[in-house]
């Protein structure tokens, strides 16, 4: 019923859809036709569980019904790692009561928070599935092609995500590393649900800007890697909405990485020192190269992938 989650996103640009597939296929796997499925996503009008961190839906597909709840968990270098725990319904209709009740914060009155709920925003899409033996582990790759939806507005999905069903987490990163040959793939750590957010509450992008006075000492090289990942999918977001002086940050936060790479050049493994810093510093300034090249390219990808190794090797037990 319940099972820890992790996975990595990478959303795709149309032209890198097939180069993904072939890439895919010459790997043992199983694969699994195009299903059409649809999401919808409950919450309370003063959002309850947006603020437990929680996320409840059920899922449709041919007849059949799952209801979800997700619980809070943690992002860490674009690899989501969370509980979720699943229960299979008859009717697309909620039933608090089925999941565990320790998994509700203390005093929580489970039938009224039943009462309260209401449909925010849904979701539609066709999913292709790939159960993938790679190195020494299995990993389910699923592409999603489709929208979300609430009211009148959309927001489209297109993006390869990949599951840890046995095995290694590094092989997961692998897995993405290989694929990272392919131009037209970013790395994404924001979940369909946290769009459909964004259609019904909108917020506005905030670019931070480094500090200019980085205080290494006092900061394990762990808080210093995730603080500096933040700042990187601040950035690339502020480009993508075509902010202005957006090209300018970005240039500041790539200076700001190559002052860390100096910083931390004794203990960054090789993998981290190949990063070819020198070329996307000149790829910032080139004005012909748009922010959807820039983020959806390879060498750009590779660079946040390998960064994200460096951060997992810290934190997880089960790197090899």
């Amino acid at each position: 019923m319940s099972h820890i989650e992790v996975e990595l996103k990478l959303a795709a640009q149309t032209a890198a859809i097939d180069a993904v597939r072939q890439s895919l296929a010459t790997l043992s796997h199983q694969h699994t036709e195009p299903k059409q499925l649809t999401n919808i996503y409950f919450d309370t009008e003063e959002r309850q569980l947006r603020q437990w961190d929680m996320g409840l839906r059920i899922r449709g597909c041919d007849g059949h019904y799952e209801m979800t709840i997700k619980t809070a968990g943690q992002v860490i270098g674009g690899l989501h790692q969370r509980p979720e725990y699943n229960v299979d319904i008859n009717e697309p209709e909620v039933n608090l009561a089925a999941f565990p009740t320790e998994i509700w914060p203390e005093g929580t009155d489970i039938q009224q928070l039943q009462a309260q709920l209401q449909i925010l925003f849904s979701t539609h899409f066709m999913r292709e599935i790939w159960l993938v033996t790679f190195e020494d582990s299995e990993i389910e790759v699923v592409f999603d092609q489709g929208e979300i939806s609430a009211g009148a507005q959309t927001l489209p999905i297109q993006e390869f995500e990949m599951e840890l069903k046995k095995g290694f987490i590094a092989d997961v990163l692998n897995l993405a590393k290989k694929l990272a040959d392919i131009d037209g793939l970013r790395l994404s750590a924001t979940s369909k649900a946290a769009r459909g957010y964004s259609l019904i509450q909108p917020q506005k992008v905030v670019l931070q800007q480094p500090e200019t006075v980085f205080n290494y000492e006092q900061k394990p090289i762990e808080q210093a890697l995730t603080y500096m990942q933040k700042l990187c999918e601040q950035h690339e977001a502020y480009w993508l909405a075509d902010k202005a002086d957006a090209r300018d940050g970005f240039e500041v936060f790539l200076r700001f990485v190559q002052a860390f790479l100096v910083h931390y050049r004794n203990s960054a493994p090789q993998f981290i020192q190949d990063i070819p810093l020198e070329q996307l510093r000149s790829d910032i300034t080139d004005e012909t190269i748009s922010a959807e090249t820039f983020c959806y390219s390879s060498r750009w990808l590779k660079s946040k992938l390998a960064f994200t190794q460096w951060l997992i090797a810290l934190t997880y037990t089960d790197i090899h």
